[in-house]
């Protein structure tokens, strides 16, 4: 379960960059609830650093020039983590990884929280769900953040807990409302709203359907047609459900927050629409004077979630296999106006895409200060940048490369040197059979505002689908591999 952390690889790159602070002491981020969201002053508290979900790291330094050799060091901290999601740091640079919910791989737990020392060895490993026990049980993720107060929560199954960092003790825990059985409902996840108040939302698999983790949208007969999604507000402090509600959908990705003139808003996205709710800090409501927004064009699949970029909330469609190309949709927070770009819609098809649909199942990036826009395409094996006037409306292509990857990307570095990463999936993927039968993967670095490649790791083991390469206080970039191995990537000058 444990390891020792004596596996060291070595790999010298012309990579670029440097992620600053590495060896340094861990510092601490100002985060602003009113802006960020409730969470823990670190380099990454939330999954995706912030309330609004941009994966804008800001945060996470660098420090090295472009056009100058790095070296890159690869070091297996840790093992026996299997399916790992997400990973977050606390006082003192706690890390804490929450894994074992992917049902689908071989072995899969259920959800686990662990805390990892300095040399990635377990310090404790609380199971907070146990798929052995309860094999016909839905074994799906939910996520672990650190609040402000310090404390870890973690959602799991139909339950979130609250766990002392120190020793990984639930120290209390909540039940969650569920519109369907309890065998077949899961908390994918939580957000926060400016009051600290916790707020998540049900997924919901087929009746009767036996498939595990995320297969179960794939291949259960009646995938789309399940009970419609509960929302429900947590007090962290009392782990007292405040208010629930009955979605008017199935919301299958997460929920992105955002404070907008004076009020805590909850985005949404549905299979056909997008919502937005309002909490006065007692009543959550749904917002019928804005929306809902219907955003997708025939023959598209939903998005998975929403990222907010200044005045506008954005996405990008096809979270499942789409024979539509997809479509980026930014809608206004004030008036629920909608634009949208189709930024792959007439991409040639080159031979490596033959036969492929569009598919993402993880979400954009948004760069809030530069106002720019980072997708991607598994099926299609792009990514791309854009940039985006919000007085105008308009999108404007920046760059596009080759690259295939089922992850997040990731944003780090200064707003005039903001660096993407992101993995890549080498080689051929004729009818989209390496999306299951890849092994291995690299992290690759770019130039966010030119795509130009400045790095680029060796083969690791495959990634957690839906995970994101995750920077660190110190300088280190960590990589969650699918079958339970924890990788530490450092980046510096070579010489």
């Amino acid at each position: 379960m444990t390891s020792d952390g004596a596996s060291w690889r070595v790999v010298v790159l012309s990579v670029g960059i440097a992620l600053a602070g590495a060896g340094a002491e861990a510092r601490s981020c100002a985060l602003d609830p009113q802006k960020d969201g409730p969470w823990y002053p670190s380099v990454v508290a939330f999954e995706h650093f912030d309330s609004a979900r941009t994966h804008a790291f800001r945060c996470a330094r660098f420090a090295g020039a472009f056009d100058a050799p790095n070296q890159v060091v690869v070091r297996k901290a840790a093992e026996g983590l299997l399916t790992p999601y997400n990973l977050v740091i606390g006082e003192a640079g706690a890390r804490f990884v929450y894994g074992g919910a992917y049902g689908d791989y071989p072995g899969a737990p259920g959800s686990f929280v662990a805390r990892l020392g300095p040399d990635g060895a377990e310090v404790w490993r609380r199971q907070l769900f146990d798929a052995v026990a309860e094999p016909a049980r839905w074994n799906y993720p939910g996520v672990a953040g650190v609040l402000a107060d310090g404390f870890v929560y973690a959602a799991y199954t139909d339950e979130i807990a609250r766990l002392d960092p120190r020793s990984g003790a639930v120290v209390a825990k909540a039940k969650l409302p569920a519109s369907a059985s309890a065998m077949d409902a899961a908390y994918n996840g939580f957000n926060a709203f400016s009051d600290g108040r916790l707020v998540m939302k049900s997924v919901n698999r087929a009746e009767g359907c036996g498939q595990q983790g995320f297969s179960a949208f794939l291949r259960c007969e009646g995938a789309r047609d399940v009970a419609n999604s509960m929302i429900a507000v947590v007090d962290p402090a009392s782990m007292e459900v405040l208010a629930s509600h009955e979605a008017r959908e199935h919301i299958g990705g997460r929920l992105t927050t955002a404070r907008f003139e004076g009020v805590d808003r909850l985005y949404l996205v549905g299979a056909r629409s997008l919502y937005r709710y309002n909490w006065d800090g007692a009543r959550l409501a749904l917002d019928e004077d804005w929306g809902p927004v219907r955003y997708l064009l025939p023959g598209q699949s939903p998005a998975p979630a929403a990222a907010v970029l200044g005045d506008w909330v954005v996405l990008q469609t096809n979270a499942v296999p789409a024979k539509t190309p997809l479509s980026v949709v930014a809608v206004n927070q004030r008036d629920g106006r909608l634009v949208r770009i189709n930024p792959f819609e007439n991409v040639p098809p080159w031979e490596y895409t033959f036969g492929s649909k569009s598919f993402l199942p993880a979400m954009l990036s948004v760069d809030p200060v530069n106002s720019r826009i980072y997708i991607a395409d598994a099926g299609y094996g792009l990514v791309a940048a854009y940039a985006f006037n919000q007085t105008t409306a308009k999108m404007r292509k920046l760059w596009m490369q080759k690259q295939r990857t089922m992850n997040f990307s990731t944003l780090i570095g200064s707003p005039a040197e903001r660096v993407w990463i992101g993995t890549d999936i080498r080689g051929l993927c004729l009818f989209m059979k390496c999306l299951r039968s890849h092994r291995t993967e690299e992290v690759v670095f770019r130039n966010a505002a030119t795509g130009k490649e400045i790095g680029r790791s060796e083969k690791l083991p495959k990634m957690t689908t839906g995970a994101l390469v995750t920077p660190g206080e110190d300088g280190k970039l960590t990589y969650l591999g699918l079958a339970g191995e924890i990788f530490e990537i450092t980046v510096a000058p070579a010489n």
